[in-house]
């Protein structure tokens, strides 16, 4: 790791770099989302900023409560890790546990009008990973598994970051430039840097098309998703290890699929 310390040092310390920001001892980082995204940014800016002797601040503005089942830990994706994320984050010593992967996905079923193929994984190997983002599904009887966002998040808790569970209401520009955040509690407070690490269908993702700085969200489409509880006997019966993926000729459905989860698809 020793080349990528330098080259990281040579980057933040560069003269000719094509703006002017650059973080320094104190600067204060405000990370707006606390799933994966904003975990990964936190965890590896700490990461960096320690490897090259730079003490910064970062709070991590996340509402949700990932230790409670339902809606309170929802971030409404069907989880799947993929493999190379798998072995990306093995390289970085980051291993998941089994107490978060609820199956090893082994293969994809493509499903047709026409019929179906399995799609093996490379030498058969199950490093896909199926999780729940949250603690589980509204109603779960048992916590049997953990959350793959609580995870990360405490991951980057554990190198540093702050989680100031709020809900960010407004973002803003100081006098002086600087960008600022305010919740629905508390007063502003102001930042060297804000990172934006929302969804799609978020409020917070607005807020940063109101600071009138050119940008503008993605266009998006509708999905549904559902937890079906089956147990795992069914599951395994039925679904296996495998995800099951449709492309079939119905009106308005572009595409389908049911991940194994534990008791879940």
């Amino acid at each position: 790791m020793a080349d990528f310390d330098k080259e990281w040092a040579a980057i933040a310390e560069s003269e000719d770099s094509e703006t002017d920001l650059q973080l320094e001892d104190g600067s204060q980082i405000a990370v707006i989302g606390g799933g994966p995204a904003g975990s990964f940014v936190s965890y590896f800016l700490l990461d960096m900023a320690e490897r090259i002797g730079l003490e910064v601040l970062v709070d991590m503005y996340e509402p949700r409560d990932y230790t409670r089942p339902g809606p309170a830990s929802c971030n409404h994706c069907g989880g799947i890790i993929s493999e190379s994320l798998v072995q990306i984050l093995a390289t970085d010593g980051i291993n998941l546990p089994s107490t978060v992967v609820q199956r090893g996905i082994d293969s994809y079923v493509l499903h047709m009008d026409v019929g179906e193929v399995q799609i093996e994984t490379p030498l058969h190997e199950k490093r896909i990973a199926a999780v729940h983002r949250g603690a589980g599904p509204r109603g779960i009887q048992e916590v049997k598994w953990g959350s793959f966002d609580g995870f990360l998040q405490e991951l980057a808790v554990n190198r540093g970051a702050r989680i100031v569970q709020e809900r960010v209401d407004e973002l803003s520009w100081t006098d002086s430039g600087l960008p600022q955040v305010k919740t629905r509690v508390g007063l502003p407070r102001v930042y060297d840097l804000v990172v934006g690490a929302v969804g799609v269908n978020t409020r917070a993702l607005k807020l940063f098309q109101e600071l009138d700085f050119g940008y503008s969200p993605p266009q998006t489409t509708k999905t549904y998703i559902c937890e079906f509880f089956l147990g795992q006997e069914t599951v395994q019966q039925y679904i296996g290890s495998s995800m099951h993926v449709f492309l079939l000729d119905l009106p308005k459905l572009e595409f389908a699929a049911l991940i194994p989860k534990g008791d879940y698809v």
